[in-house]
């Protein structure tokens, strides 16, 4: 179901499951959309794992239905993002969980999991973006991805493209949600938001680098094969950062940016056994 949570002021639309109490002993799913998506776009997902642990999801601020900070001078960055979600997760009283990120979202998950190591137990990346050396921030792609004129007018196509082939009832779902969102008046601001944070990221990205190295939490990276913006070797330098627990890579050859909506079996099986590695952690060392 979806409540507004309150964070520093500022409405999040938030999803979240009626969960039994018996379910507060496992470890909760926390989902945390790319830029340019919504949690209802994680529809599917949060259902599957809502029967079995609490899940969480939000849109983040200026998106979906979570409100616009108004204060002046606002600067949309990958630090900022990680300081609602610190907040975001305060607000929920959530004390520990998995990290499920999406793109972009993988800079405040670092960040958050870096500053509170003790409360991540798990981070998934899937399709990540922004914090391993990489020539994406130069490449065509990079470029466009923070010009909001050019976006503004390609944004349907390149959705399509990151969503991938519409071969499943939920990939089409996900693509007539976006068809909507770009007819609506808040479209221009979406857009704006998106290249202030590919901005952002490309010139965190040797930050974000170093921090990735010190994290200690078991760590996956998702990747769809037919991802526009995150190749297979970029898949595999990102694992390569996050190596010394011996990071895990999952590629689906008939995905794209969003792996689980073409390949939900195979996708749900790797996020499964890394929920489950978190629980065992989490009977290993209780919290205080």
């Amino acid at each position: 179901m979806e409540r507004g949570v309150i964070a520093d002021g500022l409405r999040l639309s938030t999803a979240m499951n009626n969960a039994p109490r018996a379910l507060y002993a496992r470890v909760p799913l926390i989902v945390l959309p790319g830029i340019s998506f919504v949690w209802q776009d994680y529809h599917s997902l949060l259902t599957r794992y809502a029967g079995e642990r609490r899940v969480f999801a939000l849109d983040w601020p200026g998106l979906g239905g979570s409100a616009w900070p108004q204060a002046n001078g606002h600067r949309y960055t990958g630090d900022y993002l990680a300081q609602t979600l610190s907040t975001w997760i305060d607000s929920l009283g959530i004390g520990r969980a998995v990290l499920l990120s999406t793109g972009i979202s993988a800079i405040p998950a670092i960040r958050y999991a870096e500053a509170h190591p003790r409360r991540v137990l798990g981070l998934a990346f899937m399709s990540p973006i922004g914090f391993y050396h990489a020539s994406f921030g130069a490449s065509f792609a990079g470029r466009l991805l923070r010009a909001p004129g050019l976006m503004r007018h390609l944004d349907g196509y390149i959705t399509s493209l990151l969503i991938g082939p519409g071969t499943t009832e939920e990939a089409r779902r996900v693509l007539q949600r976006h068809q909507q969102l770009r007819r609506a008046d808040s479209h221009r601001q979406a857009v704006e938001i998106s290249a202030s944070l590919w901005e952002s990221a490309r010139s965190s990205q040797a930050e974000t680098y170093l921090l990735a190295k010190t994290l200690s939490a078991p760590a996956m990276v998702l990747h769809g094969a037919l991802d526009p913006l995150v190749a297979q070797s970029d898949a595999r330098q990102a694992a390569s950062v996050l190596g010394e627990r011996g990071t895990l890579i999952i590629t689906l050859q008939e995905s794209g940016h969003l792996p689980f909506l073409q390949q939900p079996v195979p996708f749900y099986q790797a996020l499964s056994g890394l929920l489950e590695t978190a629980e065992d952690a989490a009977l290993a060392s209780p919290q205080a």
